[in-house]
């Protein structure tokens, strides 16, 4: 296959051994001047804060939002009144996870306590994810240009953009957003770490933020190592002599010791005694994963996933426009690879350094995330997500054969010091018409079925891809839905202050101190309805109506029989059932009732 390294704008960007020695020059093509790349984030911005934003300020709370952002109460006073407050016994609050993601959702709240509180509290909790996941979009735009080409990342950061898995776990006081974004640019840096050593250091204190988010950040090192391993062993022999890089073991070994001070440095709770909380932390991740969790996959229920259980997430919660081409890439890139390798190609180490990169990213988290063996919900596995979007970006450009640099005709190289011609000039500035059309298709198949979905799929976290309809028999619904749920029978209940069940596991939607709950974020609607907790595992129930989340369906928590229970409306998001809404009331006329579901059964 013909080498697309074609784009002379990042070709001043690439590795070592890619300088231009030759006194040929190639223009630059207009549509990518800096002007226009700025004006392109500026574009990606808003098209990935604003849908977070807004899903932010819909979505209803959702079970694990209680826990952090009662971290982020507690741990922010704490931090404002260290080092007396080291030996505080609240530091051990949810110390299974690190804390920086907490800090940063109590900094938020504070700050908009201290302005006043424009945003409501639970909004300002979210902020953090939102800001992220929006950073995580510009980021792989803007240093992705380098080793992607600049059509390829942006359209891959549209993609991940308008991404409906990625917008909802982007708009949630979570854990994992933050997490991927400093993982990811961490990764994307090594590029750029190539050709300016001190970068390593940057990569060391993302990845030590990263680990102080979420412990599974972690899994991003083999890739990091591997990659550079293989660029210094397989790839550096192959450049000029002049042209090979230092080996920068100092760098490396400053890049180390950085993410280990810096991971240090962001977690206070651990500074009483290291190995001691450390210990505590990994002991319970241990036994999490040795006892297991109950998690719908596939139809079925269980407490442990098996290892290809990430592919299965990762294809219903993306595109196939993304999926399919992001396989074509990988089969092409190692055909090129081996090709490279054995001397049977022409293309430049630039270009097997690009196709290693984004391989070794793509196949290493795959690898690594597929050995948790607990997937509590999908967005375990986000982080495997940038790296398969800019593939499926890539695969797109091989099957719409799209030449790298080609979108601006700079087909004929000028002199320096001689001018071309007007006439020259214009031909060199005209769009190829039929450029143009591969350019409108690859934007058209990365970005709207993402878009789509996004708009058309109330709360975003009902998406899936177009080979499984909804996530009822395939996945577990992570949205309750029971804000919703009110909503909806205060719009169609005729009497007053109806009593409402909110069906959930003991302990879910209780104040456990600091004022953070279920109720406390929807006061506006428990004061229109008596509502109580109930668990799918009492025998009886004297409310008026039950609100059943599907996932607890999924999980074997049947609507029970003997209660005659009436369905008489279907939470949605698109074609997956957030939750139902049960009566034993007659059934009102145009209501829905499916049949009864069964242990572990779905519609």
């Amino acid at each position: 296959m013909q080498s697309s390294r074609l784009d002379p704008v990042t070709i001043v960007d690439q590795p070592p051994g890619t300088k231009l020695t030759s006194h040929v020059t190639r223009q630059t093509p207009v549509f990518f001047r800096p002007l226009l790349q700025i004006f392109s984030c500026l574009v990606l911005f808003f098209a990935a804060f604003l849908p977070r934003f807004f899903l932010a300020q819909r979505l209803d709370v959702v079970t694990d939002e209680v826990v952090y952002i009662t971290g982020g109460k507690i741990y922010l006073p704490l931090l404002t009144h260290l080092p007396a407050s080291l030996t505080s016994p609240l530091w051990v609050y949810n110390n299974e996870h690190p804390p920086l993601v907490k800090f940063l959702i109590g900094l938020s709240m504070r700050i908009n306590t201290l302005s006043g509180q424009p945003l409501g509290d639970l909004l300002a909790a979210r902020l953090p994810s939102i800001i992220m996941g929006t950073v995580l979009v510009v980021a792989v735009y803007w240093l992705g240009r380098a080793p992607f080409g600049h059509l390829v990342s942006f359209t891959a950061a549209l993609c991940l953009a308008f991404s409906p898995w990625l917008a909802y776990f982007s708009a949630l006081a979570y854990l994992d957003t933050t997490m991927m974004v400093l993982i990811s640019i961490a990764y994307l840096l090594l590029w750029h770490a190539l050709r300016r050593p001190w970068l390593y250091l940057v990569t060391g204190i993302l990845l030590g933020l990263g680990v102080a988010s979420k412990y599974p950040a972690a899994f991003i090192i083999p890739g990091m190592v591997a990659f550079l391993a293989y660029y210094f062993l397989a790839l550096r022999p192959r450049l000029p002599q002049d042209q090979q890089p230092l080996t920068p073991w100092r760098w490396w070994g400053g890049a180390i010791l950085l993410s280990f001070i810096t991971f240090f440095a962001v977690d206070p709770t651990i500074w009483p005694n290291p190995y001691q909380r450390i210990a505590n932390s990994f002991g319970f991740e241990w036994m999490h994963s040795m006892h297991g969790h109950s998690t719908f996959l596939a139809g079925s229920y269980a407490s442990h996933m098996p290892h290809w259980a990430v592919l299965y997430i990762v294809i219903a919660k993306l595109s196939v426009f993304v999926t399919i081409p992001a396989l074509l890439f990988v089969f092409v890139a190692l055909v090129q690879l081996i090709r490279f390798h054995l001397h049977a190609t022409t293309i430049h180490v630039s270009e097997a350094t690009s196709l290693s990169f984004l391989c070794i990213w793509l196949f290493s988290t795959l690898f690594m995330f597929s050995l948790l063996n607990i997937v509590v919900g999908t967005h375990y596995d986000l982080p495997t997500t940038p790296a398969i979007v800019i593939a499926g970006s890539m695969g797109l450009t091989y099957l719409l054969r799209y030449r790298r640099g080609s979108f601006v005709l700079p087909s004929l190289p000028f002199v320096k010091n001689l001018p071309a011609s007007p006439g020259e000039q214009r031909r060199w500035r005209q769009v190829s018409g039929k450029t143009g059309i591969q350019v409108v298709l690859l934007l058209c198949l990365t970005m709207l079925p993402h878009l789509i979905g996004l708009i058309t799929v109330p709360a975003a976290e009902g998406y899936t891809s177009e080979l499984f309809p909804g996530e009822n028999a395939s996945l577990q619904v992570a949205y309750p839905g029971y804000r919703d749920g009110l909503q909806w029978i205060a719009a169609h209940a005729q009497q007053r202050h109806p009593r409402v069940g909110l069906v959930a596991l003991p302990y879910t939607l209780t104040d456990k101190g600091y004022g953070v709950s279920w109720y406390s974020y929807n006061k506006d609607l428990t004061s229109r309805f008596q509502i109580h907790e109930v668990h799918p595992n009492d025998t009886s129930f004297n409310e008026d109506y039950l609100i059943w989340p599907m996932h607890l369906v999924q999980r074997g928590y049947a609507i029970p029989a003997d209660w005659d229970a009436q369905v008489i409306h279907l939470v949605t998001g698109g074609r997956t059932i957030y939750c139902y809404i049960v009566t034993h009331r007659p059934q009102t006329s145009g209501s829905h009732h499916p049949s009864q579901p069964q242990r572990g059964g779905y519609h």
